[in-house]
């Protein structure tokens, strides 16, 4: 099926439908405990023993075949020190991020390509940037059965006017929160004990709030700097250049002449966006970061016809992907600004 959810796949999502029109939706957004019953998601993995046979003799070899139950269903093959973990320690891992008395709330939850892949997204309280942006914190949680996919916690905010996707900083402790951030998500192999790295990350994590503020301060920054007009084209010709690569000032092949003419269109689609959104951002280094990276995540073309297939690269991208990436080397190249 499209968008890879296939039919032993399902999700649930908190009153907005999903593009592909498929999932549960619910009115009362659920705690992780409960998304995992409503998307489906209370299976376990097995591990099963591998052999090979060459029609006479079998032998056994040391890789393990990670397996759905019930229904048996192939998710990946994995190596002998492979150490699952199952999606209801996933929703426990969303629940425990809870501070104090506050309840985790699941805005979705669900699987992929018959459960290889799976997510918790939970959702904070939004904030607002110059009193009418408003921009709202996400965790995203998922793991993977299928061999080659980490678990993995991933602060990150949205900017409700555009949907950009930008990860928050996540601290590495407490004292050093000033002067030392990172902009990525939180990994856990699942080589050797990931449990003892999942009580790692609920402790960084439980930084969250303060995480959050610090996300803050940085956009706060970013909107109370204004920008000129030559300063603004500068820094979106720096970050094409450096996100997407060199731009001839005069083409001397077909190739060189078809990138000058994207980058042009490119530029131009920024500067629209940029003008569009004065109103609400002004003149600032954070509407400029922004309408490059809406372009990045929502105006640059795609190589795929299928516009439900663009839709999920660009999803992927922008959360875990290249998009995400550059993303974050814009924003910081906008404090320069």
């Amino acid at each position: 099926m499209a968008h890879e959810i296939t039919q032993h796949d399902n999700v649930v999502l908190h009153r907005t439908p999903a593009w592909h029109g498929l999932g549960v939706v619910v009115q009362d957004a659920p705690t992780p405990m409960e998304a995992l019953k409503i998307a489906g998601l209370d299976w376990n993995v097995e591990q099963w023993p591998m052999s090979a046979t060459n029609g006479e003799t079998r032998l056994m070899v040391d890789d393990q075949l990670n397996v759905r139950m019930p229904g048996a269903i192939k998710l990946g093959i994995v190596g002998q020190h492979y150490k699952v973990v199952q999606n209801v320690e996933l929703a426990q891992f969303c629940q425990d991020l809870a501070e104090q008395n506050d309840t985790v709330r699941v805005e979705s939850a669900g699987s992929i390509r018959e459960g290889r892949k799976v997510w918790f997204l939970l959702k904070g309280e939004s904030f607002s940037v110059r009193s009418s942006d408003e921009v709202v914190p996400y965790i995203c949680v998922s793991n993977g059965h299928d061999g080659g996919t980490a678990i993995r916690a991933t602060p990150t905010t949205v900017r409700v006017v555009c949907s950009n996707t930008l990860h928050m900083v996540i601290p590495d402790n407490e004292r050093e929160l000033s002067s030392r951030i990172k902009p990525t998500a939180f990994q856990i192999s699942h080589v050797g004990d990931p449990r003892k790295r999942i009580e790692e990350a609920k402790m960084i994590l439980g930084l969250y709030g303060r995480t959050l503020d610090t996300t803050r301060e940085f956009i706060d920054q970013l909107a109370a700097k204004d920008v000129s007009r030559e300063s603004v084209k500068r820094f979106w010709l720096e970050a094409y250049t450096r996100t997407i690569g060199p731009i001839a000032d005069v083409p001397a092949t077909a190739t060189e002449k078809k990138a000058r003419e994207t980058a042009l269109e490119a530029m131009n689609w920024v500067s629209g966006r940029f003008e569009q959104e004065l109103d609400l951002a002004g003149a600032t280094a954070w509407n400029a970061a922004n309408a490059f990276t809406a372009w990045l995540q929502h105006g640059k073309e795609s190589r795929l016809k299928d516009p439900t297939k663009i839709q999920d690269q660009k999803l992927g991208s922008n959360m875990f992907g290249t998009a995400q990436d550059k993303t974050i080397l814009t924003m910081q190249m906008a404090m320069s600004l």
